[in-house]
């Protein structure tokens, strides 16, 4: 996720800050319950920075190059795309569009998220530092490779061959899915990387710190930038290369005292809550296991409930226990702008198989809103909103409710989130029966398919802001009678 100034390392000092953010999942289709693939993520970053929902018409050549406007005034640029794939993005409210673009599908099928903010060692880093002037950073990343690629494999490959040939100005992590399975990058230095297929059978979490170890050369289910190994043997970097298999986060990842409570808890809880039988100490980071089978078959719904974890019945729960202070940082923080599940269904026709599930603002406090690929009409709402509250856009609509609830927790929190959870169950059924339709009229009749997408959207944000409505209404009426309470002066 973005990166303040602070938070980019200087080739001496890796320290992260308090701005480094996100969280991601990943889901293997041999153990979810539908033998769908899963990749989600929390992007976190200010609370008042309104997402918008994009959505990129194909081009046979885009109007302009890409350019960056990222905050380090960085310059990267990218050439227009050629016959430019339709896509979906995410993007901030200040970038027209075409930057920030954090998750989305294109026609193609395939789906990416970008970025998991990771830190590279400060002994790689003196020797091949970031290109914080030029290289790719995490603002161009979806922009720039949705447009273009039509395999997931062929999107590490773009983002790699752009790492080594223009350089990275960041340190990050992104997640590439379609229907033949799940890739995930990790950049190792200013030029390095390396990306490794996420096995069928198991998932896979993340939290601001690299996660991938084993590199095998010349192996199908692993990719990475030329040199790799070799690099590492010749700058002497804290490696062990064992019978072909090179530990890449020894010699390119960071481990530090940081990560001891702002990201190791957040690995260790997702691992503890999706599987039994776990030994492993919530401040030894280096003992997690990179992939894991779940105790039983993962929904989309029980990566939303790892997503909206804040280590609730723990003492290390800042919001029931009101300790903003505490040493632990929680996967569902209040500066979450949105969080994405998104879910890739390879029985299905493409239009209604891959599916966004987006929730703006923070997670523990909102309501997912299925987005699918067939999409082609995006209700204006989503469309509107910028840094300061208004009472028009999707986006405000939401952080006003959830800014309410924060006022008190554990007496608000229970009711948005009760409400919620109802109208995602409801809407799951609405979504079986659109599904059921679509399929009935997607061969003879493709655009009355479409249509049928379009309305669902339309209906269901309808619904979903209508009830987000209704809870602030009813906060706001709460609080009104608690604050005549504490100031029901008495006497003439």
């Amino acid at each position: 996720m973005k990166q303040s100034s602070s938070t980019y390392p200087n080739n001496k000092d890796t320290t992260t800050s308090a701005t480094s953010a996100c969280t991601t999942i990943l889901v293997g289709n041999q153990v979810t319950i539908d033998g769908s693939f899963i990749i989600a993520r929390n992007e976190d970053h200010e609370a008042i920075n309104a997402k918008l929902f994009n959505f990129h018409p194909a081009e046979a050549l885009q109007r302009q190059d890409f350019h960056s406007i990222g905050s380090m005034g960085n310059n990267f640029t990218y050439p227009a795309a050629k016959n430019a794939l339709q896509y979906t993005s995410n993007s901030d409210f200040d970038t027209n569009g075409t930057s920030f673009g954090a998750a989305g599908f294109n026609s193609a099928g395939v789906g990416m998220t970008a970025t998991e903010t990771v830190f590279n060692n400060a002994q790689v880093l003196a020797i091949d530092p970031y290109v914080i002037a030029t290289g790719i950073g995490e603002d161009a990343i979806v922009n720039v490779i949705l447009p273009r690629v039509h395999s997931a494999q062929e999107g590490v490959a773009l983002l790699g061959h752009i790492i080594e040939t223009q350089g990275t100005a960041e340190g990050f992590g992104v997640a590439f899915v379609d229907k033949e399975g799940i890739w995930y990058l990790e950049t190792g230095s200013g030029h390095h990387w390396m990306a490794a297929k996420i096995p069928a059978d198991k998932y896979f979490v993340s939290a601001n710190q690299g996660r991938l170890v084993d590199y095998i050369a010349d192996h199908p289910d692993f990719m990475a930038s030329a040199g790799l190994v070799e690099f590492a043997k010749k700058h002497q970097l804290p490696s062990a290369e064992n019978r072909g298999v090179f530990n890449f986060h020894c010699a390119y990842s960071q481990d530090i005292e940081h990560d001891k409570t702002y990201n190791y808890p957040r690995v260790w809880t997702l691992q503890h809550l999706y599987t039994d039988g776990l030994t492993t100490k919530i401040d030894q980071g280096a003992t997690f296991p990179v992939y894991l089978t779940p105790k039983y078959k993962l929904s989309v719904y029980d990566v939303m409930l790892g997503l909206r974890n804040h280590y609730q019945a723990t003492d290390h729960d800042a919001y029931a226990h009101c300790n903003p202070n505490d040493s632990y940082r929680p996967i569902a923080v209040f500066r979450t702008e949105h969080s994405h599940v998104l879910h890739v269904r390879p029985q299905l026709p493409i239009a209604i198989g891959e599916v966004q599930y987006i929730a703006y603002g923070m997670t523990a406090l909102s309501v997912y809103l299925p987005f699918y690929q067939g999409m082609t009409s995006v209700p204006e709402v989503l469309t509107i909103g910028e840094n300061t509250a208004d009472s028009h856009s999707a986006y405000w609509k939401f952080r006003k409710l959830q800014t309410l609830a924060m006022m008190d927790w554990n007496k608000f929190a229970p009711v948005v989130q009760q409400a919620y959870h109802d109208f995602e169950q409801q809407t799951a059924h609405k979504q079986q029966l659109m599904e059921a339709e679509y399929l009935a009229l997607y061969v003879l009749h493709p655009q009355q398919a479409i249509e049928r997408i379009n309305t669902f959207e339309h209906e269901i944000l309808a619904l979903a802001l209508a009830l987000t409505e209704e809870l602030t209404n009813e906060l706001f009426t709460l609080l009104t009678i608690e604050t005549d309470k504490l100031y029901n002066f008495s006497g003439a």
